[in-house]
C-alpha cells in the first residue's frame, strides 16, 4: 500500500515539474524584448549638443591643457564630423571645424597638444583631413590675436 503512495508521490512531483517547465518555456517565448530606435535627427541633436559642449570648453580662456585634451579626446570618440555630401563639407561640419580653430589658438595649447589634436582628428575622420589642416593652421596664425 505504501509503495502505492510512494509511486503517485513521485508522479505528481515529476508531473508538477514538467507543468512548471513547460509554462516557463512558454513565458519565455511570449517575453518582448523591447528596443527603441533613435531617430536619425535625434542622434544628430545629441551629438550637436555634444560638440557644441566641447565647443565651450576650447572657447574658454580658462580651460586648462588637461581640459582640452579631454575635449579633444571626446570629440575624436563621441562626436564624428557629419560625412560628406558629395564631397562637400554640410553646413553643421563649420561646428565641428571651429572646434579645430579653437583649440589650435588657444593660448594653453602648445605643439605636443595641436599635433595630438591633428593625429586623433584626422584618424577619426579622415575625409576631413584637409579642412582639418586650413582650420588649423588657421587657428595657429590666430594665436597672437585671440582675446
Amino acid at each position: 500500500m505504501q509503495e502505492n503512495y510512494l509511486i503517485i508521490t513521485i508522479v505528481a512531483v515529476i508531473a508538477i515539474v514538467l507543468i512548471s517547465l513547460f509554462i516557463v518555456v512558454a513565458n519565455l517565448q511570449k517575453t518582448v524584448v523591447e528596443v527603441t530606435h533613435h531617430s536619425k535627427e535625434e542622434d544628430a541633436k545629441a551629438q550637436k549638443i555634444a560638440i557644441e559642449a566641447l565647443v565651450e570648453i576650447a572657447a574658454k580662456r580658462t580651460s586648462t591643457r588637461n581640459d582640452l585634451t579631454n575635449a579633444i579626446l571626446r570629440a575624436a570618440k563621441e562626436c564624428p564630423f557629419p560625412t560628406k555630401e558629395k564631397g562637400m563639407a554640410p553646413k553643421l561640419s563649420k561646428v565641428y571645424l571651429n572646434f579645430v580653430l579653437l583649440i589650435a589658438s588657444h593660448r594653453n595649447a602648445d605643439a605636443k597638444l595641436i599635433a595630438f589634436m591633428d593625429e586623433e582628428l584626422k584618424k577619426a575622420n579622415p575625409t576631413y583631413k584637409q579642412e582639418i589642416d586650413m582650420y588649423e593652421n588657421e587657428g595657429i596664425n590666430q594665436r597672437g590675436n585671440r582675446i
